[in-house]
């Protein structure tokens, strides 16, 4: 666990960082965090450490903690670098310094190489660590004083490089190559190696017990002091493999070796122990364990059963096991008691629980409603008293809801409830609330600002097709004229707009009276079809869907690949056309409208073949849009073009068939037809009343509109 306070980011000052068991990247990573500090670890930093960091400059609180962790920083520009590595490089004097406590060979090479600004090549190494402390030496000496653990290595120089050459094990003249090291004596082997490379001796063991082998590891490492007897084959093989961090297994005779991590070997040798607490809570047992047993990995705490879980070799658990016995007993004046709650739920009962009345943490009993707690005779006694009055069966208080529903209300809660303070009658519109009653007049106040009726929106709908033409249709005349009062009491309007005044969408108060007149032109002489023209409506973000379409079905057939022949496969294929309008509307807190609009126009194509069984195509236009808007202002979709062409010959039999003379009896024209469908719609937030639809009326308003205030 971890915990910080404060970060003073103007003067790199810390004030208090706490850190137990955390891996020691993940400090690094917290540290660069809080400071706004760029800190790197290389391939070299791992494991996990305890600091404590109090009132102290950035860099000084860094370096305590990487030197107590044998760890080490450089500076670069804004970045700082951090390894278990220290090499510097004196280019004047051509001399190397190097500190490291146990660190692996390889990247020991891999730093002196960077530091040097040298390449070093070598062969695969074994896994070595070292502990080096290396005062100005020559690059060469220091690589010496590396290879001293590597006999069967040698070193190659030349001006820009060395290379660390590994000897082949049966070159002559080599230690390898001069000793048995490995014997065997019917089914019994006995190994005597005081230095040896693990793949080496794997090879020889393989060949002394004539078996065969795969090697899936490549990785290898330095075997020594191995004196063995008169073991069998998979014992020696056991003992050789757990010195070089593998496996195996056996498949049709072949062994596997198989490579291990080294914590998955050490596994073998640890036990796990489980140790009861009866007195402490096992929360509090790592705050009094002292920093000389070194839990670590070692100690993991169950809180649930009150238990230690102890894992590691009998010398790391021994200790812990005897001060957990030293400490477990209770303490003088106080005693355990025992609390089993009826209707309220411990763990939500511990967090009501007041901490005066908690003087030591409790444990909670597993796969039980209870907790078992220590204290005096009076703190239990007013711990069972709150117990007592809080630990009681609620009565459920019915709540109506008056417009919304019990699923919508629980998937949009008010914050001052909880879904368990609530609970669900079977009907659509009533819920009870079983908390307390503050809560509850907390819960019916929220509630009122929630169970209102959503708006109702009306849309005005109006599709027309039209068909374009570059001819001049506008041939109609149109006048107004009024009526003396005392002939009739209202006002006539003379012109062609009869086209219109039957449609439910009035045209001329959205648009005027100009447009109606052209519209209403339009329609007589067949250049406008109307596709819809509706009135729908749906509450603020329903979906309503409006659909005028024809669908035709038709037989599938399938050609016999043998005969040719047609057959239908008894698949009825549908194809709709038409047209599917879809809005869903929604009003903002200052009454506009937001509108999704999808409106899809299809239609059924000619069948150009005279064969029954081809089904025909069809074409589409499709408009996805969203649309914000003031209630009662139209919203004009267009765009939706679609050009035909259409050719025809006429010719006299024979004669129009005749080369060279065939254009004297036939004749051809071409004809292009291009369409457009524009979509009209008005969105209404709910009025008051209803919209007059009597067309005496709204011809009186026209009239007033747009011709009585000219003076006609």
């Amino acid at each position: 666990m971890f915990s910080w306070a404060v970060f003073n980011a103007g003067a790199q000052q810390l004030r208090t960082m706490d850190f137990r068991n955390q891996n020691i990247i993940d400090i690094l990573m917290v540290l660069a965090e809080v400071s706004d500090t760029s800190i790197i670890p290389d391939e070299t930093v791992g494991g996990t450490a305890s600091f404590h960091f109090t009132d102290s400059d950035l860099m000084d609180a860094l370096d305590a903690f990487l030197s107590q962790y044998k760890l080490y920083r450089r500076r670069e520009g804004n970045i700082i670098r951090v390894s278990r590595i220290n090499a510097s490089y004196d280019q004047g004097r051509r001399r190397v310094s190097m500190k490291a406590d146990d660190v692996e060979l390889e990247s020991l090479i891999k730093a002196l190489a960077r530091s040097i600004n040298r390449s070093i090549l070598y062969d695969s190494l074994p896994k070595i660590t070292l502990s080096v402390d290396i005062e100005e030496e020559e690059p060469r000496k220091v690589l010496d004083i590396l290879m001293l653990k590597l006999p069967d290595f040698i070193l190659e120089e030349d001006d820009s490089w060395f290379y660390l050459r590994r000897i082949p094990p049966d070159l002559p003249g080599t230690k390898s190559s001069q000793i048995d090291r490995i014997s065997r004596e019917g089914d019994s082997y006995s190994v005597n190696i005081e230095h040896g490379r693990f793949l080496d001796v794997i090879a020889e063991l393989f060949k002394k017990g004539d078996r065969e082998y795969s090697l899936l590891s490549r990785s290898d490492s330095v075997l020594e002091n191995l004196y063995f007897s008169n073991k069998d084959f998979e014992s020696l093989l056991r003992i050789i493999l757990e010195q070089g961090n593998a496996d195996y297994t056996v498949n049709n005779g072949i062994y596997y070796i198989v490579e291990l991590q080294r914590r998955d070997v050490l596994k073998k040798l640890k036990q796990t122990v489980i140790v009861p607490l009866r007195h402490i809570p096992a929360q509090d047992f790592p705050s009094i364990l002292p920093a000389e047993y070194s839990a670590g990995n070692v100690l993991k705490i169950d809180k649930n059963s009150n238990t230690l879980i102890l894992t590691g070799t009998s010398e790391e658990i021994n200790p812990i096991r005897e001060f957990a016995a030293a400490i477990d007993h209770p303490a003088e004046g106080l005693r355990y008691g025992r609390f089993e709650l009826k209707y309220t739920g411990v763990k939500e009962l511990l967090d009501m629980i007041p901490a005066k009345l908690l003087p030591m943490a409790p444990a909670v009993v597993p796969e039980t409603n209870a907790f078992i707690v220590q204290g005096s005779e009076e703190s239990l006694a007013a711990l069972e008293n709150f117990i007592a009055a809080v630990d009681r069966k609620d009565e459920g208080y019915p709540i109506r809801l008056k417009f919304i529903k019990i699923d919508e209300l629980l998937k949009n809660l008010p914050p001052s409830v909880k879904g368990e303070d609530l609970r669900d009658s079977g009907y659509p519109n009533l819920i009870f609330f079983t908390g307390p009653q503050e809560k509850r007049e907390l819960f019916l106040r929220e509630l009122a600002v929630v169970d209102k009726p959503k708006p109702q929106i009306r849309y005005e709908l109006l599709v027309v097709e039209y068909m374009k033409s570059n001819e001049k249709r506008f041939n109609k005349n149109y006048s107004a004229a009024k009526v003396e009062e005392k002939l009739a009491p209202d006002f006539s309007f003379l012109g062609n707009l009869s086209n219109v005044m039957n449609l439910n969408f009035d045209v001329v108060a959205q648009f005027g009276y100009q447009f109606a007149l052209n519209l209403s032109v339009q329609l007589g002489e067949n250049l406008a079809q109307v596709y819809a023209d509706t009135t729908l409506n749906g509450l603020s973000g329903q979906e309503i869907r409006f659909q005028n379409t024809d669908t035709f079905r038709y037989q599938e057939f399938e050609v016999d690949a043998d005969t040719g022949n047609l057959s239908r496969t008894g698949v009825t294929r549908e194809i709709s056309s038409g047209l599917i309008v879809g809005l869903n509307g929604w009003i903002s807190g200052d009454d506009m409208i937001t509108m999704s609009v999808n409106a899809t126009v299809s239609k059924q194509n000619s069948n150009p073949s005279t064969d029954s069984t081809v089904i025909p195509s069809t074409s589409e236009r499709v408009v996805n849009t969203q649309i914000r808007t003031p209630s009662g202002k139209p919203v004009v979709l267009s765009g939706l073009i679609k050009e035909t062409a259409e050719k025809n010959n006429k010719k006299i039999p024979i004669l129009g068939d005749i080369p060279l003379i065939k254009h004297l009896f036939g004749e051809s024209f071409s004809n292009k037809e291009k369409t457009e469908i524009v979509i009209y719609i008005v969105p209404y937030l709910v009025p008051d009343e209803d919209e007059e639809n009597d067309i005496p009326l709204r011809l009186e308003r026209y009239y007033h509109t747009f011709i009585g205030r000219r003076g006609l």
